[in-house]
């Protein structure tokens, strides 16, 4: 069944993780890096902007006509106060300027989003569309389902914006191959190996598409969330699977030389034993730690549900709502192996937080003290002295606020920002 789920409110301002470029000589420079300095701000005069971007008036004064001639910025109601003189006029992003329609896939469900260029989400669904179907079967009802959602968009917001201001921000169960936008050996969807997702979703939607690993976008909308003084940081989803998402101290996604960086489910547990994993080994932490691996303990342990229509993180839910000791005892086992392969990356990453993602999050803190307790017993103290584990501030908004991120870093690009055209009364570029 279809759950339609907060729409008409906006994320929570979100700044990009990463470093400020060098601004070059070229216009189209300018005039992305001004639009981003507002993004992350969320309003700011022309003043702010001279003391946040280090250039002269006059050059931040003109690229910023320029964005509000062209609607790609707008005023802010009322005035904005300084301490001194005149009132400074605030400026922030027009929501009209474009669309990002985000897409979190995941093993059972996929939720999907329309939020405009200013952060607002307009639409939103969460669906049972598992991906084990064969990608075009998927694809055909996803693009299905986001030509539904920018209807429903352009009901909440009055008006509608054309395809040329949409870019599609896809976080995919798998690691991706950047260059030719396809799934690599994604071991719970095998036969989207190779798949050329990228190109399908905008010949199907008419709009640039962009891939990216589920757990790097989770880790992009926490970074963004939080903001770069908690970088180095790592995001781990436990679900159908286990995995990781790196984010560096410049805000930018680790995914190594071939996308899989972040493959911690893999990893080998020193207590696995021959658990059978996805992937054919035997004793990865995925194989121990994950969903799955817990509802296989508690099966066998001879404990049931009270629904037997629930699967997945839902049926984990509500066995642990039941209060079995199974229950309780399969949770500790996971976040003792979470928390070893956790205690390795704070070794050679040392991030500043590590951020985890669980429906288990909703209900109890079993699971979060227990990858703590596992981590702070086994990593280096150094690497652990400022270290903070927490469950994610974002919660199930958490795909879509770094697919936004993504999506808004696409459409406020140099090659990108000069294109965008702004109709109806807010402006007609």
């Amino acid at each position: 069944m279809n759950e339609h789920v907060r729409t008409g409110q906006s994320l929570p301002r979100l700044v990009a993780p990463g470093t400020r470029r060098n601004i070059a000589v070229l216009t189209e420079d300018v005039l992305s890096a001004v639009a981003e300095a507002v993004a992350d701000l969320g309003t700011a005069s022309k003043a702010d902007l001279v003391r946040h971007m280090g250039l002269p008036r006059s050059t931040v004064s003109a690229h910023v006509d320029w964005l509000l001639n062209r609607s790609v910025l707008v005023h802010v109601e009322g005035e904005k106060r300084i301490a001194r003189g005149r009132p400074a006029e605030a400026v922030a992003l027009n929501g009209r300027a474009g669309w990002v329609l985000a897409v979190e896939m995941g093993a059972l469900k996929t939720t999907a989003a329309v939020v405009d260029l200013a952060g607002e989400v307009l639409a939103r669904r969460q669906v049972d569309l598992p991906v084990a179907q064969d990608p075009d079967s998927y694809l055909g009802a996803l693009t299905d389902l986001l030509h539904e959602l920018t209807g429903e968009a352009a009901l909440t917001a009055g008006h509608a914006v054309p395809p040329a201001n949409w870019v599609a921000a896809m976080a995919l169960p798998a690691r991706i191959d950047t260059e030719t936008r396809t799934p690599l050996r994604p071991t719970i969807m095998p036969t989207w190996d190779g798949y050329p997702v990228g190109a399908a979703v905008e010949e199907r939607l008419g709009c640039p598409a962009l891939l990216e690993n589920d757990c790097s976008v989770r880790a992009l909308g926490e970074a963004g969330f939080l903001g770069p003084e908690h970088l180095p940081l790592i995001s781990v989803q436990i679900g159908t699977g286990v995995g990781a998402g790196i984010v560096d101290s410049s805000g930018h996604i680790i995914r190594g030389a071939n996308g899989a960086a972040g493959d911690v489910g893999h990893i080998p547990y020193s207590r696995g034993g021959d658990a059978l994993c996805s992937c054919g080994s035997r004793g990865c932490v995925e194989a121990v730690a994950s969903v799955p691996a817990m509802l296989a303990k508690i099966e066998a342990a001879g404990v049931t549900c009270s629904d037997p229509t629930l699967r997945g993180s839902d049926l984990l839910l509500r066995l642990l709502l039941e209060g079995d000791p199974a229950v309780t005892q399969a949770i500790d086992e996971s976040a003792e192996a979470i928390g070893e392969v956790v205690a390795s990356l704070c070794n050679v990453i040392n991030p500043r937080r590590v951020m985890i993602t669980s429906a288990l999050a909703n209900v109890g803190h079993e699971l979060l003290a227990g990858v703590r307790s596992s981590v702070y017993s086994r990593a280096r103290p150094l690497a652990t002295k400022d270290l903070v584990i927490d469950y994610s501030r974002l919660g199930a908004d958490v795909g879509i606020a770094g697919g936004y991120l993504m999506g808004r870093e696409h459409l406020l690009q140099p090659g990108t920002i000069k294109a965008l055209r702004v109709t109806g009364p807010d402006g007609d570029a």
